[in-house]
């Protein structure tokens, strides 16, 4: 009976460890200004991409992290695959959530350690996009995923 409970204990701690990440609710985090425009960045010889676009935005983030208050973990911010154009986003922050970079298709760390009941930040964000940004409206889509040991 004892090796059966212990077989039992190493699979609940197996499928633990390889759990997929929590997507979290994010539903209260918004933009200022709601809605942004690429706009053409300046050639600058060798220096930088030619011909790429670029846009500022501010973003408030609140992600609840009610359910896990308390535990250790790591949350990620994902900016999904675009269709067209490779997207680099590249943000500042007022301190709670870690600065970083992401590209379109991947996710970065922005925060590690005790989590609280939600985690809010306000970021600076720049928007960069190679010229094949073929459109004047699209939506990037952002979201934070948790990880817990």
């Amino acid at each position: 009976m004892k090796r059966w409970c212990s077989l039992i204990g190493l699979v609940a701690v197996c499928t633990t460890a390889l759990a997929s990440p929590v997507r979290l609710d994010d539903s209260l985090t918004h933009t200022v200004p709601p809605n942004v425009q690429m706009q053409w960045r300046p050639l600058q010889g060798a220096a930088g991409p030619a011909g790429s676009m670029e846009a500022w935005v501010r973003v408030n983030v609140r992600v609840d992290t009610a359910a896990w208050a308390g535990q250790s973990g790591r949350v990620y911010m994902v900016l999904a695959r675009d269709s067209t154009s490779v997207v680099e986003a590249s943000w500042t922050t007022q301190g709670r959530l870690l600065a970083g970079r992401v590209l379109s298709g991947e996710r970065t760390l922005v925060y590690a350690g005790s989590l609280p009941a939600a985690l809010s930040d306000q970021l600076a964000v720049r928007l960069r996009a190679s010229p094949d940004w073929d459109s004047p409206a699209r939506r990037l889509n952002f979201h934070f995923e948790l990880e817990t040991p």
